[in-house]
C-alpha cells in the first residue's frame, strides 16, 4: 500500500468517525424528557396537591438520577465509550443535590425559614438552577438554559397566576428539550 493511498484512507476514517460523532451528538434526549416529565409532573404537584410534594420530589428525583445514570451509561457503551471518569463527573455533580438540598432545608428549618412550603420550594428550584447552570458552564452547554429558566422561575412563582408552579414547570421542560434538540454538546464529555 502507497503512503498516500493510506493516508487517504485515513482521513476518510477521520471524517466519516466525525460526521458519526455528530449524527449522535443528542442522544441524551431521553435524558431531557425523563427530566421535563419529572419536572412537570412534579411543579403540578405543588400546585395541586402541595403537601404530596414532600414525599414526590425526593423520590422521583432520586430515580431520576439512577434512571438518568443507566441511560448514559448505555448511551455511551453503544458509541464504543468506556470513560468512567465522564459518568463519575456527572454523578458527583448531580448527586451533590441529594446533600445540598438537605443541609438546606435543615438550615430553613432551624431558623423557621421554611414555614410556607411554597417558600421552601422556591429556595430548592433556585439551588438546582445554580447546580444546572454550573453543569452549563463545566460539563454540557446544553445545561445552561434549563439552568437559567430554573433561576429566573424560583422568585418568578410569585408573580405568576393561577398556577405558577405548573407555568414554570412547563417552562423548564420546554427548556430542557430545546436545549437537548438544537444546542451542541460542548467537547467530548457530553453523554
Amino acid at each position: 500500500m502507497q503512503p498516500t493511498q493510506k493516508f487517504e484512507e485515513d482521513v476518510a476514517f477521520v471524517r466519516e468517525a466525525v460526521e458519526k460523532r455528530d449524527r449522535m451528538q443528542y442522544n441524551s434526549i431521553a435524558i431531557a424528557l425523563l427530566w421535563a416529565i419529572i419536572n412537570v409532573a412534579g411543579y403540578m404537584v405543588n400546585d395541586f396537591r402541595p403537601e404530596t410534594g414532600r414525599l414526590y420530589w425526593p423520590i422521583a428525583t432520586f430515580i431520576g438520577f439512577l434512571i438518568s445514570f443507566w441511560i448514559a451509561k448505555r448511551a455511551m457503551r453503544a458509541r464504543g465509550i468506556i470513560r468512567s471518569g465522564v459518568r463519575a463527573r456527572y454523578g458527583w455533580h448531580w448527586g451533590s443535590l441529594f446533600v445540598v438540598i438537605p443541609i438546606a432545608v435543615f438550615i430553613a428549618l432551624r431558623h423557621g425559614l421554611a414555614m410556607e412550603p411554597s417558600v421552601m420550594n422556591q429556595f430548592i428550584t433556585l439551588i438546582v438552577g445554580v447546580t444546572c447552570y454550573l453543569a452549563g458552564l463545566h460539563l454540557d452547554r446544553r445545561f445552561l438554559l434549563p439552568g437559567i429558566v430554573h433561576i429566573v422561575g424560583a422568585p418568578a412563582v410569585d408573580y405568576l397566576a393561577p398556577y405558577p408552579w405548573t407555568m414554570v414547570g412547563l417552562a423548564i421542560a420546554a427548556s430542557l428539550i430545546i436545549s437537548a434538540l438544537w444546542m451542541k454538546p460542548n467537547e467530548k464529555t457530553a453523554l
